[in-house]
């Protein structure tokens, strides 16, 4: 069970990380409009809708804060009534349905839209979309990925992205969030790490080693939160995926853009 300090914490961290990731959105966006690289602009929309999911986050648990008296009951009042015995919180989680009841209450008070963002699939639909632009960056970077996998890829993002509106299941569509990333970002890892073998320049396999690693970081943001989902919920790993999240922008941007201080440093 979460305190209600920390979760103020936490909403108060995703609005700062919103702020940040659309930041560099906005940087990559200004890039852009100097360079005229389709890779860059989706560089920019990829961080724009992560900043809607950390936005879509905080909002999330602002409405869990709205039930927090009756959420609190579930975990002191109503094991008392079944049980006589007040249950330590750590056990009472896996024996009781509150949660379920808690979130029929939502979903029927507050209406299906936010109840979408009460249960996180708001936040990973942002994400899912965020993807896409990775897989269309990865398509303008690489001109060597195969294209015939657009459409199979598609059809998989619909699908998750599908999963995400109707089931409410969080682990599971975390899952679904850590498997869509898996895919893409091991895509954009697989021809990164080829072009870096293939090119002898040391700035561009610099670069390309960058841009594999930005990736990386994406797959532990989502690792992260199915870790939190899978050990119960409300644990550090909450405040370590969107962290992770933001750094990967500076190997983006280093990466991609290969900044003339960074040229100069290794030419």
């Amino acid at each position: 069970m979460i305190s209600s300090a920390i979760l103020y914490q936490l909403v108060i961290y995703e609005i700062l990380m919103a702020v940040l990731l659309l930041a560099f959105s906005i940087i990559f966006a200004v890039r852009y409009r100097q360079k005229q690289r389709k890779a860059i602009r989706y560089l920019s929309l990829t961080y724009l809708m992560f900043t809607f999911g950390a936005l879509f986050a905080a909002y999330g648990h602002l409405i869990y804060t709205k039930y927090w008296g009756l959420i609190l009951m579930d975990y002191t009042l109503v094991p008392f009534l079944l049980t006589g015995y007040f249950i330590p919180l750590d056990f009472v989680r896996p024996v009781l349905l509150f949660d379920q009841l808690t979130l029929s209450l939502v979903l029927h008070a507050e209406g299906y839209p936010i109840f979408l963002v009460y249960q996180w699939s708001a936040a990973l639909i942002a994400a899912a979309i965020g993807h896409l632009f990775i897989y269309l960056f990865t398509l303008e970077a690489f001109k060597e990925v195969k294209r015939k996998y657009v459409v199979p890829y598609l059809i998989f993002l619909g699908v998750v992205i599908a999963f995400l509106i109707g089931n409410i299941n969080i682990t599971f569509n975390w899952f679904l969030a850590f498997t869509l990333g898996l895919v893409t970002q091991g895509l954009l890892i697989y021809y990164a790490i080829k072009a870096m073998r293939l090119t002898d320049s040391k700035v561009y396999k610099r670069g390309f080693l960058l841009v594999s690693f930005t990736a990386l970081l994406f797959i532990l943001f989502f690792m992260s939160y199915l870790v939190d989902s899978l050990i119960g919920g409300w644990t550090i790993f909450l405040f370590v995926g969107w962290t992770l999240a933001l750094i990967s922008a500076v190997p983006t941007y280093i990466g991609y853009i290969l900044p003339d201080w960074f040229r100069k440093r290794y030419e």
